[in-house]
């Protein structure tokens, strides 16, 4: 196998709060870091990489095929968790995208996220993720992590 990626400090993060032997779902996967780095480690069990852009998974599968994980991996061509069964996934990730894309992707969702570990990162309104999850999910205690990355600020908000 190849050396491990390298992740920037804002994914890095993010892969230190994945619990060990999850299943991960990586929802706008862009490039495929994260899934990349779990298969790579060993974090993750299972590891669903996921993109709306067929470029972007495209991009996720290169970085897959560079470091040798492809076969540990499952890419999904589709909008936020569509494709995705619940029962596959115990962790979600969402990040690199605004608040509002988020909240998109949360209330389309056909399943219940209740119950699955949330790892979001929002790149723009956050006060608007933060109501909502206040308003649909009351029952669930979040975490607030920040990272600096390059110079900006980052929140990782944590079920």
């Amino acid at each position: 196998m190849k050396h491990v990626i390298k992740l920037p400090k804002r994914l890095q993060a993010i892969a230190d709060f994945i619990e060990s032997s999850s299943k991960v779902a990586d929802i706008g996967t862009d490039h495929g870091k994260l899934p990349v780095y779990l298969a790579q480690t060993g974090i993750s069990d299972r590891i669903i990489a996921s993109d709306i852009s067929a470029g972007s998974l495209a991009a996720a599968i290169r970085t897959a095929e560079k470091y040798e994980v492809t076969e540990k991996i499952d890419f999904i061509n589709a909008p936020g968790l569509t494709g995705i069964d619940e029962s596959d996934i115990d962790t979600i990730v969402i990040a690199g995208v605004g608040g509002e894309t988020i909240i998109e992707i949360l209330k389309e969702t056909s399943w219940s996220t209740h119950g699955k570990r949330l790892i979001l990162q929002p790149q723009t309104k956050k006060d608007e993720l933060f109501s909502y999850l206040e308003q649909n999910m009351p029952e669930t205690v979040f975490d607030i992590k920040t990272v600096t990355d390059r110079g900006r600020a980052y929140i990782i908000i944590l079920s």
